[in-house]
């Protein structure tokens, strides 16, 4: 029985499909089954039911899951303890944070990064909804800064970061911003909503705040949303840091929109079924430090929203 084997059965298990495995392990699908047929041939015993779609654990392998996936999860604890202890500093860092996310604490941690790890380079890139999620399960970054959308939280470990505070909000001299609260949905359906749209390529894609049966406009980042709301183009959710001087100058006004959400958690979260290099760790736990415990919201009210944003 090998180390590679393990892996290659864990991950089966945990994607459902040899072809999951394969694309999450970054090998080929027939080396994978290789690795699981071998596997099956030492215990002498069937693993997987491969007569149906997806790759189901037998009773017996049920059982041997739970042992294998400990034995995986330890020995890449024992990895990244190894690393550490060998001062070990990974050639690139990558880290992918929420498009929500305030920026200044991701800067000043990373200048403390880069004058402690001068020869790493970091790659920082922002995602959207389950965007993080997905860099995180392709293994395109080591840690995310993000909700626990779409995250198994049984795989990963998460510290708070951080809450952001989401305003739903129009210009001054929009119609739905003219009338007295609370506005009647009919009317914020009529007006084109402005929401981000999801980084995720796979197929589920759940909507944050948006509300549901009317006009909606998409854009790709924050900065393309908070100016097309400025020009009156629609309405639509704001993390509260990025439109505190429009609303505080009166440019924007804040809505009374019931069906959204008032906050979004975020956690740094990094994988748990993987090695963690001197750096990652160090930002992972530096973001963990910045973040406060997230405190319940004041009034996280549900409607006919799916989710929010």
């Amino acid at each position: 029985m090998t180390y590679d084997q393990l892996v290659a059965f864990t991950s089966v298990a945990a994607e459902g499909t040899f072809t999951g495995a394969s694309n999450a392990l970054h090998k080929s699908q027939p080396a994978v089954s290789k690795l699981i047929r071998n596997l099956e041939g030492e215990l002498g015993v069937v693993l997987f039911d491969r007569t149906r779609y997806r790759a189901t654990l037998t009773d017996a392998g049920s059982v041997f899951y739970e042992r294998a996936a400990a034995v995986v999860e330890s020995t890449h604890a024992l990895r990244g303890f190894g690393f550490a202890l060998g001062g070990k500093v990974e050639a690139i860092v990558r880290l992918a944070v929420e498009a929500v996310t305030p920026l200044d604490p991701i800067v000043k941690i990373l200048r403390a990064a880069e004058a402690r790890f001068p020869s790493v380079r970091v790659e920082l890139h922002t995602e959207r909804l389950a965007g993080a999620a997905e860099a995180l399960h392709e293994r395109r970054a080591d840690v995310v800064v993000a909700t626990m959308l779409g995250i198994d939280a049984a795989k990963v470990d998460a510290v708070p970061f951080g809450r952001v505070r989401i305003v739903a909000v129009a210009r001054t001299d929009h119609p739905v911003a003219t009338r007295r609260p609370p506005i009647p949905p009919t009317l914020l359906r009529a007006h084109p909503q402005i929401v981000l749209r999801d980084s995720a390529q796979g197929s589920s894609r759940p909507a944050l705040n948006v509300l549901e049966g009317g006009l909606r406009w998409t854009v790709t980042d924050i900065g393309a949303k908070k100016e097309l709301i400025l020009a009156g183009m629609g309405w639509g959710g704001l993390p509260e840091h990025v439109v505190a001087r429009e609303l505080a100058d009166g440019t924007l006004k804040a809505l009374v929109v019931p069906e959204f959400a008032e906050a979004m958690d975020l956690f740094a979260i990094r994988r748990r079924d993987r090695a963690h290099g001197v750096v990652a760790t160090a930002l992972w736990e530096a973001l963990g430090s910045a973040g406060a415990k997230p405190e319940p919201s004041r009034a996280r009210r549900r409607g006919r929203a799916r989710t929010h944003r």
